[in-house]
């Protein structure tokens, strides 16, 4: 734990990094601190500072920038932040609308949190397990092909594709989809179907295939990976200049489950950092009905840090509080 003056000399410093991104000089510390001491003490302090590992120059003559170490202090002892009145409008009036379908809500809210951060924005959704379902949908691929549809309690939408070991009819498929749709609506989405009769005394053989598969498909949609929403990816040569740094960022959002692990979190606000790679994430996660998703952004470590925790925080409770207001 850093002394009192030495902690505001490192505060003064990032903030100053943050928003010229250039190395900051002494006298530079001791404009944005106001601490009442001579540039000498500014001086010895951030070659304290430097000792430690926190603070690092460059060069000879140029001024100091943040290590990682010195990040990861500043965010650990970050005191609370606030956004700015148009910021909360505009979460306000997103989540004021509660007719939205949850995926466009989501799809919407990775858009927003870009815009309000400008920074690249990612929405975990829950998983679809907890959901229970609305409708079924079948559509016919192919005389051994069928598309499932479900429609959740919650408005999303999810599609499997499953293949029927006899070939089938459409009079077939859409028997099998009414059977199917009278044991798993109002039930949880991917729940052993219980049926009213015994299917093997009552319908053909394609009928029962075609029955099992759709309720196969359900199942399996029912545990499939959460869907991610990505938001503000068009900033990203403005908040990288190194291209070879998008590049890479790039690569890491292409993979789309170490996207999840890497917001995935404790409940609480996460910022991770990158050890070799100049990036931060500052996630939130949240819970529906058991389940949960998570909020955050992406950016270089030279991140606005009290805005996008804002940010993360006040759209994760609005989102959290949209999504049980729906399941209740």
């Amino acid at each position: 734990m850093l002394e009192d003056r030495r902690s505001e000399v490192l505060r003064a410093l990032v903030e100053e990094h943050i928003k010229t991104g250039e190395p900051v000089s002494s006298r530079a510390v001791l404009h944005r601190s106001r601490l009442n001491v001579s540039a000498a003490t500014i001086r010895n302090d951030l070659a304290a500072l430097e000792q430690e590992g926190l603070v690092q120059q460059p060069h000879t003559s140029a001024g100091r920038v943040p290590t990682v170490s010195g990040y990861r202090y500043y965010v650990d002892h970050l005191g609370p932040g606030r956004l700015r009145q148009a910021a909360q409008l505009k979460i306000a009036t997103l989540f004021g609308d509660v007719h939205i379908e949850l995926s466009k809500l989501l799809k919407a809210t990775s858009d927003l949190l870009a815009e309000i951060t400008d920074l690249p924005s990612v929405v975990v959704a829950p998983g679809f397990a907890r959901e229970n379902v609305r409708a079924v949908h079948t559509v016919q691929v192919d005389n051994d092909q069928v598309l499932v549809i479900a429609v959740t309690e919650g408005g999303r939408v999810v599609q499997q594709r499953g293949r029927v070991r006899l070939p089938v009819t459409p009079l077939e498929v859409e028997e099998a989809q009414q059977l199917v749709s009278g044991a798993v609506v109002g039930k949880e989405l991917g729940a052993t179907p219980d049926f009213d009769q015994d299917l093997d005394a009552h319908v053909s053989d394609p009928v029962r295939e075609a029955v099992l598969t759709i309720t196969d498909s359900l199942h399996l949609a029912g545990t499939t990976g959460s869907e991610m929403f990505v938001g503000g990816t068009q900033r990203m040569t403005q908040v990288w200049h190194d291209l070879s740094t998008v590049q890479r960022i790039l690569e890491i959002m292409e993979r789309e489950a170490e996207v999840i692990d890497l917001l995935a979190g404790a409940s609480g606000t996460s910022i991770q950092l990158g050890e070799d790679l100049d990036l931060a994430v500052v996630s939130k996660a949240y819970e529906s009905k058991g389940d949960g998703g998570s909020v955050g952004v992406i950016g270089p470590m030279r991140m606005n840090y009290k805005r996008a925790i804002s940010a993360v925080e006040e759209v994760t409770r609005e989102l959290e509080e949209q999504i049980g207001a729906r399941t209740d």
